[in-house]
């Protein structure tokens, strides 16, 4: 301070740009409601497809809102936030990211309309709160129980998530080959039903088309198969798992071999054969029809073993070795002198089919009849084979999820709409402004079917008007059938905890977002 004057005070780089007041809170619903523009149009089994141009020249076409999400560029905040969202519903759930996604649009987009006329966020944010625990009482109370055994139920998880998918052309096949596989894969653990999604692999045959799917009790992979006479189908094998080389440990120091008469150099080589064989005959006597290595074979081992009737596989990654052990039941060995018995695995058969040699691998190995916890779906080439797999890991996860929650939702919008019925219910004992923002939550909750018949294409409002007096006088599910109309969803079924988590993140990110009162950027932006 000089002369009795003070000067302004700055406290951010010029450069520093800071949005205040009600245009804060209208950027960021204007952000969700272009993002939800993207989605809108993808939601339910009569959704449209986006096709994806990345920078790298790849184009893809899928309608899973997780892959449209990961592949956009987002600058807004408030669309940033919406896309974390999807993030967290795809990483805790595995489905019902667009759902999720454009239930927190609505949730936004209806706090717009009350602040434009002069409602303060913080009565919308207490509206949603409680709107939001009414919610998950009511969805609570209507859930439907479901275990590993109740396999019809599943079989309908399944053909939902598939259906409008690019799976859904052998929907019937699909469905029983992920009832099947999630039956092999499952176990109890201590009072309740488990599964890994992660104990179910994928891969494409490269051959045939969709029809020609099947599901393999063990796993699958492309593999050269060192000589021609270890080709060919062996069954009721004996496997060995092996993390390391066949041959002899070489020295890590430098050393020298002084050999100064012929005689010497046949010893020498006579010594190392003897080794040679001696290493063969081990593995020969542990009682193993089948050697999977992770290293090197020494190519006298190698023909010593295939005289012996056995087939070995080397060059396998870690990943492959832990498939191969989970499937039959070995156990890995790091170093071959320990392979025992006890150790080696069993499988029904292992087929090795030799092709013509090309740049790319093409020889075929396949372990199967296995009875440990872990499958290969085994997906016929055709177009698009990595959107059928994408729809049928979703499909997996959503059963995994059931299974291990113990609950299942009506889908097409009935569960929507009864959360919606209660939370209407509940708003109209408030006298409060409260009221304002549950009746928001409640209209933000119907949005869900108005979406879903938009996308079948008949007028939405008037199928909405159907639905709510459908609804309110039936005690059967009733929802947005796949063409449109209204009608019975009752073989319309999702995991529970899609809804739960969808709704509950849905509302707290609203929230969060509409008590922002300043969005600050570093960058000017």
């Amino acid at each position: 301070m000089q002369g009795g004057k003070s000067g302004p005070v700055t406290i951010v780089r010029e450069q520093t740009s800071v949005l205040s007041g009600p245009e804060v809170q209208q950027r960021i619903i204007a952000a969700a409601r272009a993002l939800a523009s993207i989605l809108r149009g993808t939601l339910g089994p009569r959704g449209l497809d986006k096709g994806l141009y990345k920078t790298t020249g790849e184009f893809a076409v899928t309608s899973d809102g997780a892959r449209i999400l990961s592949s956009l560029l987002i600058k807004n905040p408030g669309a940033k936030m919406l896309v974390s969202l999807g993030r967290s519903q795809e990483s805790n759930v595995g489905d019902g990211v667009t759902s999720t996604v454009l239930l927190a649009g609505a949730l936004l987009d209806e706090a717009g309309r009350l602040l434009r006329k002069g409602v303060h966020p913080l009565i919308i944010v207490d509206g949603y709160q409680a709107a939001t625990k009414i919610a998950i009482e009511r969805l609570e109370s209507i859930t439907i129980p479901c275990s590993i055994n109740d396999t019809e139920l599943l079989s309908r998880v399944v053909a939902t998530s598939l259906t409008g998918r690019a799976a859904e052309a052998e929907c019937e096949r699909f469905v029983e080959m992920m009832v099947e596989a999630l039956g092999h894969v499952s176990h109890v653990d201590g009072n309740r039903d488990t599964c890994d999604a992660e104990d179910v692999l994928f891969d494409k045959s490269g051959e045939g088309g969709l029809a020609d799917s099947r599901l393999i009790r063990g796993t699958y992979w492309k593999q050269r198969i060192p000589l021609e006479r270890m080709t060919g189908l062996r069954e009721d094998v004996s496997i060995a798992i092996l993390n390391c080389d066949l041959k002899q440990r070489e020295s890590k120091r430098d050393t020298e071999i002084e050999l100064t008469t012929a005689d010497d150099l046949e010893t020498f080589i006579a010594a190392q054969e003897a080794l040679n064989e001696k290493m063969a005959d081990q593995l020969i006597a542990s009682g193993a029809d089948i050697f999977c290595c992770s290293g090197e074979v020494e190519r006298a081992v190698l023909h010593r073993l295939a005289l012996a009737d056995k087939v070995v596989i080397s060059d396998l990654d870690i990943k492959q070795l832990r498939h191969i052990a989970k499937a039959s039941g070995g156990r890995m060995v790091e170093h071959s002198p320990d392979l025992s018995l006890s150790d080696l695995g069993h499988a029904g058969s292992i087929s090795c089919e030799r092709r013509a040699a090309t740049e790319e691998v093409q020889d075929r190995i396949i372990i199967e009849g296995c009875e440990g916890p872990l499958v290969t779906c085994l997906i016929g080439s055709s177009m698009g084979t990595e959107e059928v797999i994408r729809g049928l890991y979703d499909s997996l996860r959503a059963c995994t999820l059931a299974i291990s929650e113990g609950t299942l939702l009506h889908g097409g919008g009935s569960a929507h709409m009864s959360a919606a019925f209660a939370v209407k219910e509940a708003a109209e004992k408030v006298a409060d402004r409260t009221r304002l923002g549950m009746e928001a939550f409640a209209r933000a909750l119907e949005a869900i079917p108005w979406m879903l018949a938009s996308n079948a294409g008949v007028d939405a409002l008037d199928a909405l008007l159907e639905l709510r007096s459908k609804a309110r006088a039936s005690d059967e599910p009733v929802g947005i059938t796949i063409d449109g109309s209204i009608g019975g969803v009752s073989d319309v079924l999702e995991p529970a905890e899609n809804f739960l988590h969808g709704l509950t993140t849905a509302s707290e990110t609203a929230c969060g977002l509409l008590r922002c009162d300043q969005v600050i950027s570093a960058r000017g932006d």
